[in-house]
């Protein structure tokens, strides 16, 4: 009677949930049961040596809902992060560029406008935007700051003549412009009324000039009855515009008036008349 060959039978193992690990490198899920009736493994068998990672009930192998939003978050603070560092980077680079102000043009020392004309001052500044001016007047404030970078009188008078002075600021500070001297040129009438002189013969007459306001100094000439007045060893005139007669004569009596001219406004004017008599000295006789 022959006997049989012994057969050795695999109990197959009860699945347990959860998943072997591979080598440590290739995680992949298996069949519950990877031994065939005949003892050979079946595909996606547990290989031997391999060991099995158990999971809590309900879990799964993807990522959890809880995990994507942790990443999602992660991503959000990350992208601002990003955005609030180059933002600083551009606040840093705009105050580094940032320059003070400074004038182009440093204004004249003496201008001069005609009375009733139009004047029109320039502060020329340069700086980072925006700049502010304000005008000064003589040490007083005649503005507030703005954005307008010019002063402008649409006719300008006699009592709009000084100092003025420009001041320009930005962020990074302020600036006084050098002071700028106007002028105004105008000419007035003569003050005063007709006078009457009497000089006696053999004396000096000294004609003092009718007062008129004007600016720049007028330019003043002489007359005597209608004829202009020449200069001559006997007849001169002062640097005050005075007219002085030396050693008068008869025929030195008559009407004497100034004719002044401003210069720049081309305006003429002529004075109140200055009547000059002369008196004859009584001889003594002895």
């Amino acid at each position: 009677m022959k006997t049989q060959p012994e057969t050795s039978c695999i109990k197959p193992t009860k699945p347990i949930r959860g998943f072997p690990v591979d080598h440590l490198s290739n995680m992949k899920p298996l069949h519950s049961n990877g031994i065939t009736r005949k003892g050979r493994a079946a595909v996606g068998a547990v290989p031997p040596g391999a060991t099995w990672i158990t999971m809590p009930p309900g879990a799964t192998r993807g990522p959890t809902q809880r995990g994507v939003k942790l990443g999602l978050w992660s991503f959000s603070c990350s992208w601002w992060s990003l955005f609030l560092l180059l933002l600083s980077g551009w606040i840093s680079m705009l105050n580094a560029q940032d320059v003070a102000p400074y004038f182009r043009v440093s204004p004249g020392q003496v201008q001069t406008h005609l009375e009733g004309n139009r004047l029109v001052l320039t502060c020329l500044a340069e700086g980072s935007w925006p700049l502010q001016y304000r005008w000064i007047l003589n040490n007083t404030d005649i503005t507030h700051f703005s954005p307008l970078y010019t002063y402008v009188i649409p006719e300008v008078q006699r009592s709009d003549a000084g100092l003025y002075q420009c001041v320009v600021r930005n962020r990074m500070g302020a600036l006084l412009q050098r002071r700028a001297e106007v002028q105004v040129a105008f000419m007035g009438n003569f003050s005063g009324e007709e006078q009457r002189r009497t000089v006696s013969v053999g004396r000096a007459a000294v004609l003092n000039t009718p007062t008129v306001s004007c600016f720049p100094r007028p330019q003043v000439t002489w007359y005597r009855d209608g004829h202009k007045i020449i200069p001559s060893n006997r007849v001169a005139m002062s640097l005050d515009n005075q007219l002085v007669v030396l050693s008068a004569r008869t025929a030195d009596a008559g009407r004497y008036y100034v004719q002044a001219v401003n210069g720049l406004t081309g305006q003429n004017h002529t004075s109140p008349s200055v009547y000059l008599s002369m008196a004859v000295r009584n001889r003594v006789s002895q």
